[in-house]
């Protein structure tokens, strides 16, 4: 693979299009067709691993909020237990429980990795199986 060619995978992965690649590299637009055609799946590596490192940055912040929200649920289970539950403070608490509740809930469904598992149906379309932090047991 020529120096330009791997110019070329990294500016189709950034998703700039033919055209504007094309007058950068000097390089025809039929060319570059034939190229993506050949390296398709290097192209859809380096996409991967662009979108990989912006979900690793943006896991970070919901790797925080889903401890806190676990830190949380743990504080308000405490004070479930030693209220007063002659009190009507504790209808409050169960609302704050079941919020907590919610967002761990909906924060465990965006989170996933990738079971290994491959599917393939009846035309030959392969699935690969994801399984989500909800799912886990």
């Amino acid at each position: 693979m020529t120096d330009k060619q791997n110019r070329f995978l990294t500016l189709r992965a950034e998703g700039l299009s033919y055209d504007v690649i094309a007058k950068e590299l000097k390089t025809s637009k039929p060319t570059l067709i034939q190229w993506s055609k050949l390296f398709e799946n290097e192209i859809k590596d380096l996409q991967f691993e662009s979108f990989l490192k912006i979900k690793e940055a943006y896991s970070w912040s919901v790797k925080t909020k889903y401890e806190m929200t676990l830190k949380q649920l743990n504080k308000i289970d405490d004070a479930i237990l030693e209220a007063d539950l002659s009190s009507s403070n504790i209808k409050d608490l169960f609302t704050i429980k079941n919020s907590l509740l919610f967002q761990l809930e909906a924060i465990e469904k965006k989170i996933s990795v990738d079971a290994k598992i491959k599917q393939t149906d009846d035309f030959g379309n392969v699935e690969h199986l994801r399984l989500k932090l909800s799912e886990a047991e």
